[in-house]
């Protein structure tokens, strides 16, 4: 709403939105120029790769950046544990309230119990071999105790459709038993090429590996049907990170299996990767629920919500701020369960973020976050 008063305790907690002033003098009034919103959420991070900030060529391609990541994490020479408090730290001056994070280890435990922001943590497995799949399987269900034992939120996903094989899919999905999925999901023209032919940049990615690909991928079905569709119940919450090649035959076979799919979108990421964005007039034509990703400092220079948000305003000015703004909070706060972030319904502690610098509703390259509470 334009003019609007928004009433809250000193902790932040809101009383009520309206567009009426006080007709007492009981409250403090102060007055900022901008669009006040409720705090982010980031559906898609990677803490564990904040010290590969620009180490990363832009525009290689998904296949050539997989191939590189493992290689280059242990090139930096960036203090691991320094580098993701800063990510934390930069992400709370964004305003970022909560945070879904993609966990292969258990080094992030410690910033996440001592952070203000509210994280779930994805603990993430992968592995195409199918005799490692049991072994795998172990491996990730101590990790996903030890966020637990730290009184975290976290569940155990899978990688990606062609990073998992059947029997560590099988495991995972029946391990997990309805908690919160997270999987990356057709974010290259090869990963469909890897599904429907077994060729394709990824699938010479891997036979470079000596993977004898044939032995574990059931060729012949696209990365849903794979992956997804045949194992998961209709009512599993889940969320589909990037999908940056989902086409419109794509999205009708997961919402006609699906009935709670989120579409996360981490569009700086896709741009520095790929050079492409998802054709976000089709998700919303398709009433897709839609969160935003920062992904990590490995394919971004930045993990803030808002320059996401002005990327593609740049790239699609016809989506209006309002409903970007719903995307970046209330959306995710609502994959995640978390009932008192998302919007300013009365009772709820959000956050509270300005965004200055702004042309009416419409943001600017110039806009910038001002957090006036946590």
């Amino acid at each position: 709403m334009a003019n609007g008063y928004l009433y809250m305790e000193d902790d932040g907690t809101v009383i009520h939105i309206t567009q009426e002033a006080p007709i007492t003098h009981q409250f403090e009034i102060e007055i900022y120029e901008g669009i006040v919103c409720p705090g982010f959420v980031n559906t898609h991070c990677h803490l564990e790769l904040s010290h590969m900030k620009g180490m990363m060529p832009e525009g290689s391609g998904l296949p050539a950046f997989v191939d590189q990541i493992p290689k280059q994490r242990q090139k930096s020479t960036l203090d691991l544990a320094q580098s993701m408090k800063q990510s934390d730290q930069e992400m709370c001056e964004a305003g970022i309230v909560a945070v879904g994070d993609i966990s292969n280890t258990e080094t992030t435990i410690q910033i996440k119990s001592e952070s203000s922001i509210r994280y779930h943590s994805f603990v993430e497995l992968f592995g195409l071999n199918k005799n490692e799949a049991l072994h795998l399987l172990a491996e990730g269900k101590k990790t996903l105790k030890k966020f637990k034992t730290a009184d975290l939120a976290a569940s155990l996903v899978p990688h990606a459709p062609y990073s998992v094989s059947p029997d560590l899919l099988k495991g995972i999905y029946a391990y997990c038993e309805g908690s919160l999925l997270s999987i990356h999901h057709q974010e290259t023209p090869s990963e469909n090429e890897l599904f429907l032919q077994g060729q394709g940049d990824l699938a010479e990615t891997f036979l470079k590996k000596d993977l004898d690909l044939s032995a574990h991928l059931n060729f012949g079905k696209n990365a849903t049907e794979f992956s997804l569709i045949p194992y998961l119940s209709r009512h599993q919450k889940i969320l589909l990170v990037h999908n940056t090649y989902s086409s419109a035959s794509d999205i009708d076979r997961v919402i006609n299996h699906f009935t709670d799919a989120y579409w996360c979108t981490c569009p700086k990421a896709n741009w520095y990767i790929e050079r492409r964005l998802p054709d976000y007039n089709l998700w919303r034509k398709k009433g897709l629920k839609i969160t935003l990703g920062t992904d990590s400092l490995a394919s971004n220079d930045s993990l803030n919500i808002l320059e996401e948000l002005k990327l593609i305003q740049n790239k699609f000015p016809n989506i209006p701020t309002a409903e970007l703004l719903s995307w970046a909070c209330k959306n995710g706060a609502d994959y995640f369960g978390f009932h008192t972030l998302g919007t300013f319904k009365t009772g709820n502690k959000p956050g509270v973020v300005l965004i200055e610098k702004v042309d009416g509703l419409q943001l600017t390259p110039e806009s910038k976050v001002r957090v006036l509470a946590h």
